[in-house]
Parts: C-alpha cells; structure tokens; sequence
C-alpha cells in the first residue's frame, strides 16, 4: 500500500484499449466456454460434496436490508435466509467498486495484491481463483454475470466452464455501433437494463442441464445499480405518495446533489434505490424456490454478498467508485446450509470480503487457495465467541481519476490516507458511524506513530504476499470488445 509497492503489470499502450473488429464483437452474444479439468481430490467423494451459490448483488448497501435492522420491508427472503442461517453484522469491501471487489471475491488477494485495480488492468492467469480451486475439486463450474466489468476480458472468467452473459443489449449495441449511435444512446441501454429475470432464466437452464454431482455457481445481479428504475409495483411500493421530477435516471457524470432537489427529491430518490432491493429481493425468493424444487436448497451453501456499497449524498456525493466511507464498502454477507451452519446465528467479529472465498472452500471441505489473505470464518460459524484475533480490514482506490486512497478499518475506528498527499482522516466509527467529523490527533484512539505502524504492517505484508505470487504472463492486455468499451464509457467508467 505503499507508493513504491511494486506495481501489477499494466496493459501496453498505457490506458487505451484496442477495439476488436465487428465480427468478433458478436462473439460476446455466446457464453464464453472454458475447458473444464476433473480431478476429485482425496477425501469425500463428490456426491458427499455440498453444492454452493455465490451471489454477488452489486452496490448492495448492508444498512439497507430489513436483518441489518433497516427501517423498511426491503429483503423479506433475505432476512428469512439470515433468520435460516448466518449474518455477519460488519463486513467491509476491498474497494468501492466493482471490478477490483470481484477480483478480490475471486482471489482473496486485496486489490493492490491481486493487480486488477483499473479499467487498464485484467486478473492476470498467474492468480488462482475460487472457481479454479472448485473445478479442480472435480464440481461444475458457471458463472452468470450481467454487468460490464464482469466481463472475461478482465480475466474474472478463469475457472468456470461455462461463463455467461445475461445483459439484454449485446445486439442491440452492435447494431448502435455499427449505425455510429452516440453514446448517449448506448448509455440509454445499459442504465435501463433490467437483467434479474435473465439471470434467473439462465441459471433455471444450466440447472436443468446438470443434474449430477456437486456444482459451484457465481450468480451477479446488477439491478441494485444505477439507475434506479424497479419495475411495478416495486417502483411505487415505498414512496406511492411522491409526485416531483425524481424519477431515478439521472446524468451520471453528475456526482453532486444537484442544487433544486429538495430533501424529499432525496428521500424518493432513496425510495427507489430501496425499491431495486425488494426487486431483486423477489427475483431471489423465485431462485430459492426453484432449488427447493428440485431437492437443492437445504443441501447447498448459499452465500449472499455485494461488491461494494452507494452513496447518498453523506459525503456530498452519490454513487460509488468516490471514496472509502462506510456507504461505499460497507458490505451484507449471509451464509446458509442447514448441515453445517445453524440456524439465527449472528456473528459480531468483523469479516472481510476476501474471508468469502476460503470461507466457502472450508464449507465444501474441497482445499484452499494457494495465497490468500483472507481467513477461513468457518470457526465463527461454529462458536461465535471462539478465540478469534480481530485483524484490521484494507480497502483502497487506488490511481483512480485522481483518487488514491487507502483505508484500514478497525472494529471500532477507520483510518483513510491520501497516498498522494499523506493526509489521513481517522473516524471514531462508534460514536460518529456516519464519519461525518475526523478526529484531531489528541483523540486518536492510537497515536499518530502507532497507526503509522499499522499502516506498514499492512504494507509490508501485502507487498510479501505480491512478491511470492507467480510472475504474471507475459501476453499483450486482451483486446475489450466495442460493445463493451462503449458501454463502460457511458458508464462513466472510462474517459
């Protein structure tokens, strides 16, 4: 985390990416097929195996689920999976946004660590993933994602066999860039895309298809993110009464509040945000429906997460992908598999989303990921009060349009530190958990050379871990198809 770590291998040509020609663009509409390897390990044999879901709910906040004490009925079959099983009351994200949080899911690495902190940058196939591990373990591998940066151009693909894409646009942004649509249009597309139901669809299908032995599957849902347009009657269920101009689209380069909006545009504007959950939260209710169905659900381990949080003009932005406050990294994590975790537990010790991954490998009973950072939570799982070492969590943004940031955050304080600048904040996370006041140096909860040192130890062993991990591939950056790029630009993503 210090500015002289050694720094991931950058894609040739700096940050500009290549288009791939029209032809192969429409490769993206088929789902990417990846040899699978099948190797049981020793140990149980794969029918004694338990299956196991990971889903990703992108920009989930965790202080907005009804189990995480939120005032509204926004997750009902959320809050029934944690009364069902685990809940983790304080988990922090590696990052504010999505790509480096997913490389982080994957690999247990921090970002800095794992090397995929920017649009310019891919998971290089040096780093093992959780899929890999899976895979290896003799399970069927999938993934179904329906956002940009889950896209196997960035290399978040290694280890599923089947790895699909559950956007509705592909073709229609073909067609877009082919008639030299502007941006704007494609942006049109992807911020009003609702994707839960062909996720749902796609994984039914890929259910249907595998009827046996044990399977490992990463399901995204993207309908949580911007814009916030849920369909009826979840566009209305929280906010029926509102009639002003907030209708959940807005301009995306906008980050600021803008100046007309009234405290109660906010409030709608939140209202429909929430909306989005309880959609999505619905969407869940029919995939768990259909594992029970099938004799499934009580069998599988079902873990449930984000990528990172959103913003709601706290810290006088909206959004994510601008700071390291608790709105944007703080994450939800619930587990359930009535085998092994039992029912209503609520684990106080704070966790980290790179303890998801050898987590779930620890449940399955299948190895370990050769270097990863995060920590097994399977002895929380077993005894909440079970001697346990509190480790500080690291998030960063790291080289990001200006932004360089780098957080660690302790049970109870936070300290965030411009790596450009030196300056650091440190927030008293009990009394003030909206980190609306720093904290003078007199109040510290450490003092100023103790929390430096924390801050190398981190350091140094982020930077141990970076230097035993293979060498990256030598390979020229993989070209991003021009659906895709265009996409991410209208996102904001890309300049």
């Amino acid at each position: 985390m210090t500015a002289d770590l050694p720094r991931p291998p950058r894609a040739p040509g700096g940050t500009r990416w290549r288009r791939w020609i029209f032809a192969l663009a429409g490769a993206a509409l088929a789902a990417l097929a990846v040899p699978a390897v099948v190797a049981l390990l020793p140990g149980r044999g794969a029918a004694e195996r338990p299956c196991v879901i990971l889903i990703s709910i992108d920009s989930l906040r965790a202080d907005h689920l009804g189990c995480y004490g939120y005032f509204r009925d926004t997750s009902p079959v959320l809050d029934a999976l944690a009364r069902e099983g685990a809940r983790f009351e304080t988990v922090v994200s590696s990052t504010s946004w999505t790509l480096p949080a997913h490389a982080a899911l994957f690999t247990s690495l921090p970002d800095r660590v794992h090397g995929c902190f920017d649009a310019s940058l891919w998971l290089d196939g040096s780093r093992t993933t959780v899929a890999e591990v899976f895979r290896d373990a003799g399970y069927a591998t999938a993934g179904f994602y329906s956002g940009p940066f889950l896209h196997p151009v960035f290399g978040l693909s290694q280890g599923f066999a089947s790895y699909e894409d559950c956007t509705s646009y592909p073709r229609q942004m073909i067609e877009m860039l082919e008639g030299d649509r502007s941006a704007a249009a494609l942006g049109d597309l992807s911020h009003e895309d609702v994707t839960n139901e062909i996720v749902l669809a796609s994984v039914d299908r890929w259910l249907d298809e595998h009827r046996g032995g044990p399977f490992f599957l990463f399901v995204h849902l993207w309908d949580v993110h911007f814009h916030y347009i849920p369909p009826p009657p979840f566009d209305t269920l929280f906010d029926p009464d509102y009639d002003g101009p907030v209708d959940g689209i807005f301009d995306v380069k906008v980050l600021e509040r803008p100046p007309d909006w009234t405290d109660r545009d906010v409030a709608h504007f939140v209202a429909l945000y929430d909306g989005e959950i309880r959609w999505t939260d619905h969407c869940l209710g029919k995939l768990f429906e259909s594992l029970r169905r099938r004799g499934l659900f009580d069998g599988t381990v079902i873990a449930v997460t984000a990528d990172h949080g959103e913003a709601f003009f706290e810290h006088g932005v909206r959004g994510h992908r601008h700071s390291l406050y608790e709105e944007e990294i703080r994450i939800p994590l619930l587990l359930r598999h009535p085998p092994s975790i039992r029912a209503g537990l609520s684990v106080t010790r704070p966790a980290h989303l790179i303890d998801i991954a050898p987590t779930l490998l620890a449940l399955a009973g299948v190895g370990a990921l050769p270097e990863a950072m995060g920590r097994d939570l399977t002895p929380l799982l077993a005894d909440p009060r079970a001697e346990w070492v509190d480790t500080p969590a690291v998030a960063e943004l790291l080289e990001l349009e200006g932004r360089h940031l780098s957080a660690l955050r302790y049970p109870g304080f936070k300290l965030i530190k411009n790596l450009s600048t030196g300056e650091r904040e440190v927030f008293d996370l009990v009394q003030d958990p909206g980190e609306q006041a720093a904290l003078t140096e007199a109040a510290y909860p450490l003092s100023p050379a103790a929390l430096e040192a924390a801050y190398k130890d981190a350091a140094r062993a982020m930077e141990a871990t970076f230097r035993r991990l293979p060498v990256p591939r030598t390979r020229d950056t993989p070209a991003i198809p021009a659906m895709t790029e265009a996409h991410l630009r209208s996102l904001g993503y890309l300049r």
